[in-house]
């Protein structure tokens, strides 16, 4: 049998034992729940049930497998691709800005050679058909 490498075995042992404490943990609550405690040790007992309640957040992130700093790690990748997004947004609406305007000077220049060319047809019409007075 080949046990797992790369730090796997320990976090099956991290995720068995979270189990073995759960399982301790919930044990002993039906056990109190079942048998009375005396009123010598109600004290010292809350103090275990309180101490033993306050480490359950812990078990479950470890057996579900999360940490903390897995957690906050990927909070800062959201956040860097959150950052990148919108970086690529405002150069998006720059681009599209920029097109606007080339199309708008497209549109005039257009227009301005249009001009030049009606205007020579003009003159090529009143030069050919009207000649000037003293050419001929």
């Amino acid at each position: 049998m080949t046990l797992p490498k790369n730090g796997v075995a320990k976090e099956i042992r991290s995720y068995l034992g979270s189990l073995l404490i759960f399982f301790f943990i919930v044990g002993i609550i039906i056990t109190f729940v079942q048998y009375p405690v005396l009123e010598s040790n109600k004290e010292i007992v809350l103090m275990l049930i309180g101490s033993i309640s306050a480490s359950i957040p812990i078990l479950i992130n470890s057996i579900s497998g999360t940490k903390p700093d897995d957690i906050n790690g990927l909070k800062a990748t959201i956040e860097k691709k959150e950052h990148q997004i919108q970086m690529l947004v405002d150069a998006k609406d720059r681009l599209e800005e920029m097109v606007i305007e080339l199309q708008k000077e497209m549109l005039q220049n257009q227009d301005n050679i249009m001009d030049k060319i009606i205007l020579k047809s003009a003159l090529f019409f009143d030069d050919k058909f009207n000649p000037p007075k003293g050419k001929l």
